[in-house]
């Protein structure tokens, strides 16, 4: 059960609007807040449960409003396992496994990326801050490196960096297809999705997003895929690969019923590479790492079936 701490009614003086961007302008909140109270079944119109964001308000409807109390993520240190890379005295270089998320959310107060960085380092951390450390994430089921700031002037610095694409980052990826070409250069706008509120996709007033592919290896109706980008849209390597046809072997959200019929149970995606001029002293930093043993299984999978 939810503490409910605030409770609002709204009379509708405007017809054809959705009631998430009509609650959202009423509220002064995001329309992923209001999202998240219809999903939890707390907005009502004219008495009934609202089900879906895209249902349209109309003049003279009355809009009840519940607002829970927020939970606030618990930022207990606990083992979380994960691989120190490199360690400089501001800042620490890790291989995320993957099935592990970056830091709490609702849902995931407690067993996060975040509660175990706490675990094995010391963190300035002030009130509010649920997120010490990170200055950029990797999907839940992605896995490779990433980096981490032991302070908020690093934090700051490293922010810097990837705001001026200051730091090159390179995937390894294993998709579903037949790809015609050995390279693709794609420059498609992601915002989110206008019906799944999960997903991103390519859609025209959508954020800039830049991705370069290049073809490794190829296998049947697959291909192993060298992927650098240059702009940290959520979900967008495995949006712009999905977008091209190509979805990524065992990406449940982007994928098809061909693509997650594989060996993997997650998406074969791997973050391998990453170089930088360190912000503290200007010496190139470079990292490379191989592809974890389930990208490693799947690939030797597809060789042997060839």
């Amino acid at each position: 059960m939810y503490k409910i701490v605030e409770e609002y009614t709204f009379i509708v003086e405007t017809d054809c609007k959705r009631v998430d961007i009509f609650l959202s302008e009423q509220l002064s909140k995001t329309r992923s807040f209001c999202q998240k109270l219809i999903d939890l079944g707390l907005i009502k119109i004219n008495g009934k449960i609202v089900e879906k964001s895209s249902v349209k308000v109309i003049t003279g409807d009355s809009i009840n409003v519940l607002i829970p109390e927020e939970e606030k993520p618990n930022l207990e240190p606990k083992e979380i396992d994960f691989e120190i890379i490199y360690e400089h005295d501001e800042y620490i270089i890790i291989n995320k496994p993957a099935n592990v998320v970056v830091h709490p959310a609702p849902g995931n107060f407690d067993n996060t990326l975040v509660n175990g960085l706490l675990h094995k380092f010391s963190f300035e951390v002030d009130e509010g801050d649920f997120r010490p450390g990170i200055v950029h994430r990797l999907d839940k089921d992605t896995s490779g490196l990433m980096i981490i700031t032991k302070n908020y002037i690093a934090k700051e610095k490293f922010a810097d960096l990837f705001k001026n694409r200051d730091i090159e980052k390179k995937y390894k990826c294993v998709s579903w297809g037949k790809p015609k070409e050995n390279t693709y250069k794609i420059e498609n706008n992601i915002g989110r999705h206008k019906i799944n509120r999960k997903k991103m996709c390519v859609r025209e007033d959508g954020k800039h997003a830049k991705t370069d592919v290049f073809i490794l290896d190829r296998f049947n109706n697959e291909f192993l895929a060298d992927v650098k980008i240059y702009t940290g849209r959520t979900h967008q390597i495995r949006v712009h690969m999905s977008y091209l046809g190509f979805p990524i072997i065992g990406d449940e959200l982007y994928g098809n019923k061909i693509s997650l019929n594989y060996p993997i149970k997650r998406q074969a995606l791997h973050s391998y590479y990453l170089r930088f001029n360190c912000p503290f002293d200007n010496k190139l930093r470079e990292f490379e790492i191989e592809v974890p043993e389930d990208m490693a299984k799947l690939i030797k999978y597809l060789k042997q079936n060839m």
